[in-house]
């Protein structure tokens, strides 16, 4: 087994690469609201370590193995600061079944598979981007040095980072009952937020490429899927595909749980 603690300091770090300041990282005020009394690690900083263990250091991928992946993660429970969780897994090729759990009590906090799979659809794109040179040295210069910087990682983890980034992500209707929002960070701001579920597809070619810039990298975001209303909250799954001269490279998809005061 793998073991993986976090504190205030992992939290500061991602904040700062990724754009997420979800006051649940920061505040014990915001936690409380959430029946938890320490802050809560960011899942997709822990998912950053879960991932690197499990692609690139536990041989579960043979060196000759060829073929798209699905990395699909749910929480449980939320992954809290200054508590040790130990990372297991068991099978290996063409399926990995792993998980997260407290080394003390033995409770499960995130399950999860690596398959074989294609991509999925991407339909709707409400925004495109090319991410420049220039830009992607800027964003390995903030990659937390805590985390191994492999590339499939690093790509999933930048993906991420722009969803922060769109400020016209959700319709100009969404949370009209309570605080309209439109971007994910005002969103994480203004409302209690968790994550829920993660899906990373990719080749696994990727996880020999050398170097951390793309030229032409282009990224497309879809337009969140919103289900839920405001007495009983929303669920929201968000998807972003990256490109590399119209060959899809990777996609991701997060599901986050709103719940509404």
């Amino acid at each position: 087994m793998t073991d993986f603690a976090y504190d205030s300091f992992h939290a500061k770090r991602w904040a700062s690469f990724s754009g997420d300041y979800n006051p649940i990282h920061f505040d014990l005020l915001a936690v409380a609201k959430l029946n938890q009394t320490v802050l809560i690690a960011h899942g997709m900083r822990v998912l950053a370590d879960v991932q690197n263990e499990l692609i690139y250091h536990s041989g579960i991928f043979s060196p000759t193995y060829s073929a798209p992946i699905k990395f699909s993660a749910k929480f449980e429970k939320p992954i809290l600061c200054g508590t040790k969780y130990s990372l297991s897994h068991n099978g290996g090729e063409p399926k990995t079944i792993f998980k997260l759990i407290d080394s003390s009590s033995g409770i499960t906090h995130i399950r999860g598979t690596i398959t074989q799979a294609n991509y999925p659809a991407i339909n709707n794109v409400i925004a495109e981007r090319i991410l420049s040179k220039e830009y992607q040295d800027e964003v390995v210069a903030l990659w937390p040095a805590d985390i191994e910087k492999n590339y499939a990682v690093f790509l999933s983890s930048v993906m991420f980072r722009e969803l922060f980034r769109t400020e016209e992500l959700f319709p100009a209707d969404f949370l009209k009952e309570c605080t309209p929002v439109h971007s994910l960070s005002a969103l994480l701001s203004q409302e209690k937020v968790l994550q829920t579920h993660y899906d990373f597809y990719c080749h696994s070619s990727l996880f020999n490429r050398d170097g951390q810039k793309i030229e032409g990298l282009c990224l497309s975001i879809e337009r969140p899927l919103i289900t839920g209303d405001a007495n009983y909250g929303w669920l929201i799954q968000v998807q972003v595909a990256a490109k590399e001269n119209e060959n899809t490279l990777m996609q991701i998809s997060a599901t986050l749980k709103v719940a509404i005061n």
